[in-house]
């Protein structure tokens, strides 16, 4: 269910770094914390075409250019590879700690983190929840005596550990796992010093949503550049992709970019009856389209074929008619452009 409403502290008015931001970088924050999607980890998909939709004269670019600021100011951490963003201090200053139920759906909704960049930040964030600020009392109820608030907690951080395991490196380079210091108590916990090694520049992504039972961690697609070792059609022309690059690893899609074998066994065991043909058409259609540059377009491809799966598994839970004004009108299959827009791919 979509969120009601964001919770800002009055004490944001008092923190000396989110004072050092411009309004305009500030409005920003207070638009992110207050979206409808926004998960109990803090998570949020990249749209900025949508985004920038919400203020009149605002542009992506712009838009970009703030997020990049408070991505410096360490407010929030972004990975263009996945195309996410975490609200950094989220999970504590909207309380979300206080309350074992809620952290219960705080780790559900950090489970839909693919970026491991995100998820490091996230684990060091568990760091700093002050569990000595929780009761140790036994709970009670009408059943007895139970566990206190503060191991329930402490349990679902755990959880979360042993999920995560051990964050594997930034496969970026820009960042570490843990992204700042020990926080200083204000609303954005921003270090004085250090941080990480220039924006990841997130863009699109999908809704965060509760994850259908398809398949909870899909297994890594190989590289077609790793698989067989002789190549042949499917491995990338590394000239080609070289004439495109620019010096931040952004790059657009290359002219040879098609499914393989490899590609089309991973999709066909993870994702049984989507079709891998139909859905690799669409995302090069989409993205030479757009023009867009990423970094890892295989990485991409597997979210998007992800992205398909998961709003494949709510269509068929869909009811087939839809209540609108007026009355009730039969529901339409959304073309490849609903598609696209629905799913963020912007």
């Amino acid at each position: 269910m979509a969120r009601g409403h964001g919770r800002i502290l009055t004490s944001i008015w008092d923190d000396a770094d989110f004072l050092a931001l411009d309004e305009r970088q500030q409005r920003l924050y207070l638009f992110l914390i207050s979206q409808p999607n926004l998960n109990h980890a803090g998570l949020l998909p990249l749209t900025l075409r949508r985004w920038s939709r919400k203020a009149h004269g605002l542009t992506s670019a712009e838009l970009e250019k703030r997020l990049q600021a408070l991505e410096s100011a360490r407010f929030i951490v972004m990975d263009d590879d996945t195309e996410e963003l975490l609200i950094r201090s989220f999970v504590r200053n909207d309380g979300v700690w206080k309350q074992p139920k809620v952290m219960g759906a705080m780790v559900s909704g950090a489970l839909e983190i693919s970026s491991r960049r995100l998820r490091g930040a996230l684990l060091a964030e568990m760091d700093r929840v002050p569990l000595d600020e929780l009761s140790d009392e036994p709970t009670k109820s009408t059943r007895g005596t139970g566990p206190s608030i503060r191991s329930q907690v402490a349990e679902h951080i755990e959880t979360l550990r042993k999920a995560f395991g051990t964050p594997e490196p930034d496969p970026t380079r820009r960042g570490s796992g843990t992204p700042s210091a020990p926080p200083s108590g204000t609303p954005s916990d921003t270090p004085a010093e250090g941080g990480p090694e220039g924006s990841t520049r997130g863009r699109a992504a999908t809704h965060v949503r509760a994850a259908p039972a398809l398949s909870p961690s899909p297994s890594p697609i190989p590289s077609p550049v790793e698989e067989g070792g002789g190549g042949g059609s499917d491995r990338t022309e590394p000239t080609a992709m070289a004439k495109q690059q620019r010096p931040d690893g952004l790059h657009l899609i290359p002219d040879d970019f098609h499914l393989n074998d490899t590609m089309r066994r991973w999709v066909n065991a993870t994702y049984p009856g989507l079709d891998p043909e139909f859905e690799t058409q669409q995302f090069i259609s989409y993205w030479r389209g757009e023009g867009r540059r990423k970094r890892n377009w295989h990485e991409a491809w597997r979210k998007w074929v992800a992205d398909s799966a998961k709003r494949a598994s709510e269509r068929a839970t869909r009811p087939p008619l839809r209540a609108v004004s007026g009355g009730w009108q039969p529901y339409r299959e959304p073309t490849p452009e609903d598609r696209a827009a629905d799913l963020g791919h912007f």
